[in-house]
Parts: structure tokens; sequence; C-alpha cells
């Protein structure tokens, strides 16, 4: 097994409804350790995250059951969120992610952990 630390998907916008931003690949296990999350808007943005486990295989759906995060971004302000401990842990294949902000394209987001691949 390999294990990969860093940046764990390319530094991406978030949609204006849920989309998923990172998806477990297949046979690996994934240690998110936090987010790094910038609104370039002029405005303020509300940003949630959600961790949802796998439907069967597929993707699942955002629910409020499953929301971890929700905060408001300045203006040009940015959040680093570090998980607790261990992280947010992700070992099937299609666990994700799925975020969602106030407009499209106005919030990036870098994503930080480890693959034990």
């Amino acid at each position: 097994m390999a294990i990969i630390r860093g940046r764990l998907a390319n530094i991406q916008t978030l949609p204006a409804t849920v989309g998923s931003i990172y998806a477990n690949p297949a046979s690996t296990k994934t240690f998110i350790s936090g987010f790094t999350l910038f609104n370039s808007h002029t405005a303020a943005e509300t940003v949630k995250l959600h961790n949802v486990p796998d439907s069967g295989g597929s993707l699942g759906t955002a629910a409020a059951t499953n929301q971890f995060l929700e905060v408001v971004l300045a203006s040009k302000e940015t959040l680093i969120f570090e998980a607790p401990s261990d992280g947010i842990v992700m070992e099937d294949t299609n666990d994700s992610i799925q975020a969602v902000t106030t407009g499209a394209n106005r919030v990036t987001v870098i994503i930080h952990g480890v693959i034990d691949a």
C-alpha cells in the first residue's frame, strides 16, 4: 500500500447546487485532515459541507443529517478548517464530501489529507 500525503484534489470552486468535491477512490482509505476555503466574491457567501456515505457503491445524497460545516465567509475571507483527531475517514468507494455555496464559482476549496492506497 502507498501513502499519499498532501492535496487530495486540484483546487476547485464550489457549486451553487450540492455537488461532490471529493469521492473516495476504489480500494483506498482516505483521511481528510482539513479544508482551505476562500471567498473571491465581493459579497458574503454561505458554505455548507457534507460527509456523505456511499449509496450501494454510488454517490449518496447530501442531507441535514450528514452536514458537518456551515459558515458565512465575508468577501475575500479565507477559512482553514482542521478536522479533529484522525480527520474525516472515508473507507468505501464513493464515500464523498459534497458542498454548496450561495453562488457558483465564487468560493475555492483545497482538500488536505492522506490517501492509503
